[in-house]
C-alpha cells in the first residue's frame, strides 16, 4: 500500500469517527443480504426470492461464510463456532450464565469470576470449579473453597488461553469516546494457532487467524515478559460493521486481506501492559495515529488444575524417617521414664520415726489425747419401722444408757436388730422412719453436732489396699483433724494411736486384699478402729469389731476398746454376735435383743442374776453369751417343738464341761439333778439338737428316725406360720415372758429413771438454767475446746490426690496394660498402613485407620469402670464419716486417676503412627491429630464415669458402656451416610462423639489432599475434599462443630458425673 492510499484512507476515517463520536450507532447490519453480485460476479447463482423473505443460512453457498474461520459442515451447510462464539455465522459472542448467543447489541452480563466480552476470561479460581480440561476433577460446594483447580494469569497457553484487551492508544480513543475499541486474543496450544478479534462499542469489526505460533515468558529481575510469534496471519472485515464498510465509515476489508500476512507478535511485559504487532499494521497506526503499534491492556485467564501452571513441580513424597523415628524415640522415652518414675514411687516407704523423732510443744503433746469431751449417751423408746410394713416395726421400746469410760456391748441373734439399731445410735442416713429419743450428756444435739464428737468404724473393713498401714491412718489425720494443728501434731497423734491399737509394728505393711494378701484380718480390723480414734471422738460405734476373726484376735480388739475407753475415759458402743467367755467378761453395759425388742439393758455384772432371778439360770461352767443367744433363739420359735417329743441326739463321753471342745462351745453342759442349788431351781426347757443329756453312753442311740420326723415337723410349722401371718410378726409366748420380766424389772426401771432425770435436765437447759455442772456440753465444749476447722478444701485435694496417685502406681497393671498396648497397637497399624497412598485405596486406608483408632480408644475407656466401682462403698462411708467433700474427691480422682490413663496413652499412638503411616507432615495437621485423639479420649472416659457412678452394678454399667459405643460407632459416619440419613433422625449424628472426633480426623488429614488414580490408562485426578462431601463429612467442621463438640460434651458429662455423686451415691441403711 503506497503512502498516498494510506492518506486518502486516514481522511475519510477520521471525518467520520468523528461526525460520529456523539451519537452511537445501533444499526444492524442484516447478515443474509447477499455481498455485491458485480463485485463477486455470481449473480446467475443467485436464486430467486422473495424480497421479504431472507434466504436461510447454508454456509456452502458463496453469500454465506462462516466468521472467526469457523468450519463449514460439507453435511447440512452449518458453521462450527470456535470457542467464545456462537449464532449460525459465528459472529454472536454468548450471552450470561446459560452461554446461550447474545441477542441484539446489549453487552454480556458474565457469570461471577468471569468476564470478557465473550465471558470467558475467568478472574478467580472459584469460578474454574468443575471445570472440564485435560480429565475429570470432581465438582465442590461453592461455600468450599477449592483445592484443585485455579485461575492462571500468568499469560502462557497451557491448553486454551484467553486475553480480554483494552486498547490504550490515546489517539484512537480520542476518535472513539463512546465506543471503546477493545481487543480479545485467545490461543490453542494443541494446534499452535491463537485468534485476534477487534471491537468497537462491543460490536466485532474484523478478526484474525494467526498459525505457526510459538510461545515463551522471559524473566528478569523485575519484570517478566510473554511473548507470542505467529508466523502467519490472516484477517477478514465483517461486512457493514465499523471499519468494514458500516455507514459513515472506511472499509478497510481489502487492506485487511491483502496486506496483513505476518508474521505477528503479541507481547505483554508485567507492569507495562500490552503490545499487537505486525508489518503493515503498525505501518498503519504509525502513519495515522502515531504510534509504533496497537498499545493494550488485558486480563488474561486459563482454569487449570494446580499441577498444570507452568513451573509447577510435583513435589516428591516426604522422607519421613527422621520423623518417624524421633516419635518412636520420644514414645520409647516417655514410656522408660514413666515406668521408672512409677517404680520409685511405687516403692513401700520406710517412715522411721517414732515417737522420739518427733518434737511438739509441750502443751500440745499433753492435749493430742485427752483433746476430749467426756460423753455419757441415753437412749429411750428407740424404735423404727419401714414405710413398706409400718405394721411391723424393726425395733420396738428400745432403753438403756451408757457412761464415759465404759463399754456397751449390744448382743443379740442374727437378724435381732443389732447393726440396725446402731446405725440409729450413731445418727446414720436410714430408709425407714425412726423414733425416741437420744440424749448425749442430758441435751439433745442435732446431727451435724453429733457427727463431729463421735466415730463409726463399720462390719466391713474399707481400706485402700495399695496403702500402708501407716498412710491409711495418718491420711485420716491430715483429712479429718483441724487445719490449724500442725503436721507434726497429727504425725504425733497417728503414731500413738497406732501404738494404743498395737500395730505400731507392721506401719509399713501394705492393707492388700484377698489376692494379695498382708496384714491379718484381726490388724485390718484393728486399722480401721484406728482411722476413727485418730480424730478423738467422745463416742466410738463399732459394728461387728470381731467379725470375722479368730478367737485370740477378737480379744484382742475388744480388749483394745475397752482399754481406750477405760484409760482415755472415751464412750465405746460396739455390736456383737456371739463373744468367748473371756471377751464377755470386759463388758461394762449389755443390752441383749430379739426381734428387735428388749431382753435385757443394763450393767454386764447384773445379767447373770437377773436371769436366775426370772427362772433362766446360766448353767455352771456355760459361756454366758451362748446361753442368752440359746435362749433367746429358742424363745423365739412358735411353740411348736413343744409337743414334739425331743429324741436322744448325741452322746458325749465326757459331760463334765464343753469348755475344752470348740465344736461344743455353744452347747449346754450336763448337769445332774443332784448338782441343782437352791439358788438355781431347774427349769424345764425344750431340748435343742445342740442339747446334751447325761445317760450313760451304754444306753444312748441315736434315733435317725425320730429325728428326721422331729425336724420335718419343726420346718412344717414354720412354714405354715410365716405363711399365715398378716400384719406384725407374732411374737413367741415365751419370749413375750421374757420381755415383760425385764419391763417389770428394777433394772429397767432404774434406767428408766435416771433417762427421766436427764430428760428434765435437758428441759431445763432449754429453759436457759444451768445443767449438772458434772455433764458438760459435749458439743459446745468440744468446740470451744478445739475451736478449729477440718482441712481445706485445697488440702483435702492434695491428700486425696496423693492418695489416688499412689493407688495407680502401686497397682500399676491397668497403667502397664493402657500403655503397652498403645505402644505395641501403634507399632502394628504402622505396618499394616506403611506410606499410605495418595489414591482411593489410601482414602479408604485412611478412613479405616482412623475408625479402627477411635474404637481402640473408645472401647479401652470402658476399663475405667471399675476405677469408681472399686472405691464406691469406700466413698460413700469416708463422705458420711466427714472425711472430705464430694466436690474433693471428684476432683482429684478426674485429674489423678484418669487423665494418666486418658492423656498419655493417645499421645504416644498418635506419636508412633502418626510418622509410620505417613500422614500429612505438617506440624500444624499433627498436632491437630493428637488433640483430637486426647480431647476424643477425655470425652469417652466423662461418659464412662458418669455411667460407673450413676450404675452401682458393674455388670450392668459395662452392658451400658457397650450399647453406648456401637451407638456412636454405628453413627460415626462410615458405617451410615449422614446425607443418607432420614432428616428425622439426622440428629443422632450430631449426638456420637465418636462422629465428631472421626469427622475431625478425616478433615484434618484428607481435605487438602489430592488423589490421583490410574485405572485402564487414563488418570483420574480427584479431591479428596469431593470424596469427604460424599461421604457426608463437611470440610469446614473441624473446629466447628467437631472439636467444640468434644469439649463441650467433655464438660457437660464430666458436671453430670459430679452432680449425680453428688446427689445420690451418699450411704443409705
Amino acid at each position: 500500500m503506497t503512502a498516498s492510499a494510506v492518506f486518502t484512507i486516514a481522511l475519510l476515517l477520521v471525518p467520520n469517527a468523528l461526525a460520529d463520536s456523539g451519537t452511537t450507532r445501533n444499526r444492524s447490519f442484516a447478515l443474509w443480504q447477499p455481498v455485491s453480485q458485480a463485485k463477486l460476479g455470481f449473480e446467475n447463482f443467485v436464486p430467486p426470492r422473495d424480497e421479504k423473505c431472507p434466504p436461510c443460512f447454508n454456509c456452502l453457498l458463496p453469500a454465506f461464510t462462516c466468521g472467526q474461520y469457523g468450519e463449514c459442515n460439507p453435511y447440512d451447510g452449518q458453521c462450527h463456532c470456535p470457542p467464545g462464539f456462537g449464532g449460525q455465522d459465528c459472529l454472536t459472542p454468548p450471552d450470561g450464565d446459560q452461554r446461550y448467543p447474545r441477542k441484539g447489541d446489549d453487552a454480556c452480563e458474565c457469570k461471577d469470576g468471569w468476564m470478557g466480552i465473550n465471558c470467558n476470561v475467568c478472574e478467580t479460581d472459584q469460578a474454574c470449579n468443575g471445570f472440564p480440561l485435560r480429565g475429570e476433577s470432581g465438582t465442590l460446594d461453592d461455600e468450599t473453597p477449592p483445592q484443585n483447580m485455579t485461575c492462571y494469569k500468568g499469560g502462557l497457553t497451557v491448553f486454551n488461553n484467553y486475553q480480554m484487551c483494552d486498547v490504550t492508544n490515546q489517539k484512537i480513543l480520542d476518535m472513539l469516546p463512546d465506543r471503546p475499541p477493545q481487543v480479545t486474543f485467545s490461543c490453542d496450544q494443541s494446534d499452535a494457532s491463537c485468534n485476534f478479534q477487534f471491537w468497537i462499542g462491543q460490536k466485532e469489526s474484523f478478526y484474525c487467524a494467526l498459525d505457526e505460533c510459538a510461545s515463551e515468558l522471559k524473566h528478569s529481575y523485575n519484570y517478566n515478559i510473554t511473548q507470542y510469534e505467529c508466523a502467519k496471519i490472516k484477517c477478514s472485515c465483517i461486512p457493514g460493521r465499523m471499519l468494514c464498510g458500516e455507514e459513515g465509515s472506511v472499509d478497510i476489508g481489502d487492506f485487511l486481506t491483502e496486506e496483513i500476512k505476518g508474521p505477528g507478535t503479541f507481547s505483554c511485559k508485567s507492569g507495562k501492559g500490552c503490545q499487537f504487532e505486525e508489518p503493515a499494521m503498525n505501518q498503519l497506526i504509525n502513519d495515522i495515529f502515531g504510534d509504533p503499534f496497537i498499545t493494550l491492556r488485558c486480563n488474561g485467564g486459563e482454569c487449570l488444575h494446580y499441577t498444570q501452571v507452568p513451573g509447577y513441580v510435583k513435589p516428591e513424597r516426604p522422607d519421613n524417617r527422621v520423623m518417624v523415628g524421633l516419635s518412636a524415640a520420644a514414645a520409647g522415652l516417655i514410656f522408660v521414664l514413666a515406668s521408672a518414675a512409677f517404680w520409685y514411687m511405687g516403692r513401700a516407704s520406710k517412715h522411721s520415726e517414732g515417737f522420739g523423732q518427733i518434737r511438739l510443744p509441750a502443751d500440745e503433746a499433753q492435749r493430742l489425747m485427752m483433746d476430749h469431751v467426756p460423753a455419757q449417751l441415753h437412749f429411750s423408746n428407740i424404735s423404727y419401722t419401714l414405710p413398706s410394713n409400718p405394721s411391723n416395726p424393726i425395733l420396738e421400746n428400745i432403753t438403756g444408757s451408757v457412761k464415759n469410760g465404759q463399754v456397751l456391748a449390744i448382743m443379740g441373734a442374727s437378724g435381732a436388730g443389732k447393726s440396725t439399731f446402731l446405725d440409729i445410735l450413731a445418727r446414720k442416713q436410714k430408709r425407714g422412719v425412726v423414733g425416741g429419743d437420744v440424749l448425749v450428756n442430758g441435751r439433745v444435739i442435732p446431727d451435724s453436732e453429733f457427727k463431729k464428737v463421735m466415730g463409726f468404724v463399720d462390719q466391713e473393713d474399707t481400706l485402700m489396699s495399695t496403702l500402708t498401714v501407716y498412710e491409711t491412718v495418718l491420711y485420716s489425720a491430715l483429712l479429718r483433724l483441724p487445719r490449724e494443728m500442725s503436721f507434726e501434731a497429727k504425725k504425733f497423734r497417728t503414731l500413738e494411736t497406732m501404738h494404743e491399737l498395737g500395730i505400731l509394728g507392721i506401719k509399713d505393711s501394705r492393707i492388700g486384699d484377698s489376692g494379695r494378701r498382708s496384714i491379718s484380718g484381726g490388724e485390718k480390723r484393728r486399722v480401721s478402729i484406728a482411722c476413727e480414734l485418730v480424730t478423738s471422738p467422745s463416742i466410738l460405734f463399732l459394728d461387728e469389731p470381731t467379725s470375722g476373726l479368730d478367737a485370740f484376735n477378737a480379744h484382742n480388739v475388744i480388749e483394745s476398746l475397752v482399754a481406750l475407753a477405760r484409760d482415755y475415759n472415751r464412750t465405746v458402743v460396739f455390736t456383737i454376735h456371739q463373744p468367748r467367755s473371756n471377751i464377755v467378761a470386759l463388758f461394762d453395759q449389755l443390752l441383749l435383743l430379739a426381734q428387735g425388742r428388749v431382753v435385757y439393758s443394763g450393767e454386764y455384772s447384773k445379767c447373770q442374776a437377773y436371769f436366775e432371778s426370772i427362772g433362766h439360770p446360766c448353767p455352771a461352767g456355760f459361756n454366758i453369751a451362748d446361753y442368752l443367744i440359746d435362749l433367746t433363739m429358742q424363745d423365739e420359735e412358735f411353740g411348736a417343738r413343744s409337743h414334739v417329743p425331743t429324741p436322744p441326739e448325741i452322746v458325749f463321753t465326757d459331760t463334765t464341761t464343753n469348755v475344752g471342745d470348740e465344736e461344743r462351745g455353744t452347747s449346754r453342759p450336763a448337769t445332774n439333778p443332784e448338782q441343782t442349788t437352791p439358788s438355781a431351781p431347774a427349769v424345764v426347757r425344750d431340748e435343742t439338737e445342740m442339747q446334751v443329756r447325761t445317760t450313760p453312753a451304754s444306753e444312748t442311740v441315736v434315733d435317725s428316725t425320730n429325728f428326721v420326723k422331729r425336724k420335718t415337723s419343726q420346718l412344717w410349722d414354720m412354714f405354715s406360720a410365716s405363711g399365715s401371718q398378716k400384719g406384725s410378726k407374732p411374737i413367741a409366748p415365751k419370749l413375750s415372758a421374757l420381755l415383760k420380766a425385764y419391763t417389770d424389772s428394777d433394772i429397767a426401771k432404774a434406767i428408766q429413771d435416771e433417762i427421766a432425770a436427764f430428760s428434765n435436765q435437758s428441759s431445763v437447759a432449754n429453759g436457759h438454767h444451768a445443767v449438772s455442772s458434772e455433764l458438760p456440753d459435749v458439743a459446745g465444749e468440744t468446740e470451744a475446746l478445739r475451736s478449729r476447722t477440718k482441712a481445706s478444701w485445697g488440702t483435702q485435694f492434695k491428700i486425696l490426690s496423693g492418695r489416688a496417685f499412689k493407688n495407680l502406681y502401686r497397682d500399676p497393671t491397668l497403667l502397664t496394660a493402657h500403655y503397652a498396648s498403645s505402644v505395641v497397637i501403634a507399632l502394628l497399624c504402622g505396618g499394616l498402613f506403611h506410606n499410605v497412598t495418595n489414591d482411593i485405596s489410601g482414602f479408604q486406608n485412611r478412613l479405616g485407620l482412623f475408625f479402627f483408632t477411635l474404637a481402640l480408644f473408645g472401647f479401652s475407656c470402658l476399663s475405667s469402670l471399675g476405677l469408681f466401682a472399686n472405691e464406691r462403698i469406700l466413698f460413700m462411708r469416708e463422705r458420711a464419716n466427714g472425711y472430705y467433700s464430694s466436690f474433693t474427691y471428684f476432683s482429684s480422682k478426674v485429674l489423678f486417676d484418669v487423665l494418666p490413663l486418658r492423656v498419655v496413652p493417645p499421645l504416644v499412638f498418635g506419636s508412633i503412627i502418626y510418622g509410620l503411616v505417613g500422614l500429612v507432615p505438617t506440624v500444624p495437621a499433627f498436632w491437630k491429630f493428637l488433640l483430637t485423639l486426647v480431647l476424643f479420649n477425655l470425652t469417652t472416659a466423662s461418659v464412662v464415669l458418669l455411667i460407673s457412678v450413676a450404675v452401682a452394678n458393674t455388670g450392668v454399667a459395662s452392658l451400658v458402656g457397650t450399647l453406648v459405643m456401637l451407638y456412636n460407632l454405628l453413627f460415626a459416619g462410615l458405617l451410615i451416610n449422614r446425607d443418607s440419613t432420614a432428616p428425622a433422625i439426622t440428629w443422632l449424628h450430631s449426638l456420637s462423639f465418636f462422629h465428631a472426633a472421626y469427622e475431625a480426623l478425616a478433615v484434618n488429614e484428607l481435605r487438602y489432599l489430592q488423589l490421583k488414580e490410574v485405572k485402564y490408562g487414563v488418570e483420574l485426578d480427584v479431591p479428596a475434599a469431593t470424596i469427604l462431601s460424599i461421604f457426608g463429612f463437611r470440610a469446614q467442621a473441624f473446629w466447628w462443630p467437631d472439636l467444640i463438640t468434644l469439649a463441650i460434651m467433655f464438660a457437660v458429662f464430666t458436671v453430670s458425673s459430679f452432680v449425680y455423686l453428688h446427689l445420690y451415691v451418699k450411704e443409705k441403711r
